[in-house]
């Protein structure tokens, strides 16, 4: 046995043996996790499906097609003798809707591994782009950080805000002249500009009640725990049982480099 293959075949066991514990933690998380409706989603990690949706107010394109998508990832190769080089390359990062019929959620795919079947590869001379996409309508299958955020738990600071306001009316003079001047004489007394902090005081009273009155919206996101955060327009059951066979794969190689290794060392000895 060389001492090349003494190296070689416990960093494939030790390789093998990793990726199967990762995908089998994968398949089981995909396999045993209930589906949630964003409803009645409990705080934490959840497995989700729904239709994908654009925010309306802020539709996103892909580079390369310029087809309208929720979510894109590209790249541009060149080939350089034998090698594909990649020359730019580039994942979105805004955040999209995910709908199940029971409410709407915020997806953020920052960090998470996407799976698509809408993907395009062409190739043009020495030049190869590949597209990946998400689009709308897509029913997605997703595991991820689920998390309801509620206007109360944002921060409201009443004395910032009147102080805001009161500089907005300061900079629209005609505007403070013709709600505070109630004397008529072309100035703000100190009376009148009491008047006119009461009325912001009021006024921004009103605005923090009807933001805390607006119900919460949900986000999934990358959890913290390091657990898979995964998206996905595939089948669930075919991801599954890819995960499944990937798994079988790599514990058959760490079986047999162990044994090779086992065999060739009982051979020295």
């Amino acid at each position: 046995m060389s001492g090349a293959e003494l190296v070689v075949a416990p960093m494939v066991a030790c390789f093998s043996f990793g990726a199967w514990l990762i995908l089998q933690r994968r398949y089981r998380l995909s396999a045993d996790m209930p589906t949630s409706t964003i409803g009645g989603a409990v705080q934490g990690y959840v497995e989700l499906q729904g239709v994908a949706a654009a925010h309306p107010t802020a539709p996103l394109y892909s580079p390369l097609r310029a087809l309208p998508c929720v979510w894109y990832r590209y790249s541009v190769q060149e080939k350089n003798g034998d090698k594909w080089e990649t020359m730019r390359q580039e994942t979105s990062d805004a955040t999209f809707l995910l709908r199940d019929g029971t409410g709407e959620c915020i997806v953020d795919p920052d960090h998470a591994e996407i799976m698509s079947q809408h993907t395009e590869v062409k190739t043009i001379g020495d030049t190869r782009q590949t597209e990946h996409l998400l689009l709308a309508g897509d029913r997605l299958y997703a595991l991820g950080q689920f998390k309801t955020l509620n206007p109360v738990e944002t921060h409201l600071d009443s004395r910032e805000d009147i102080g805001t306001m009161l500089a907005e009316w300061k900079r629209n003079k005609p505007m403070l002249m013709t709600r505070f001047d109630l004397n008529k004489n072309g100035e703000i007394d100190e009376q009148e500009w009491q008047l006119a902090r009461a009325q912001a005081k009021r006024e921004v009273a009103k605005q923090h009640r009807e933001l805390r009155a607006q119900p919460g919206f949900h986000l999934l996101h990358k959890p913290r725990d390091g657990r898979h955060f995964l998206i996905t327009n595939k089948n669930q059951e075919k991801i599954e049982t890819w995960l499944l066979q990937c798994s079988r794969v790599c514990l058959a190689t760490f079986v047999i480099a162990l044994g090779y290794f086992g065999h060739q060392l009982s051979q020295l000895s």
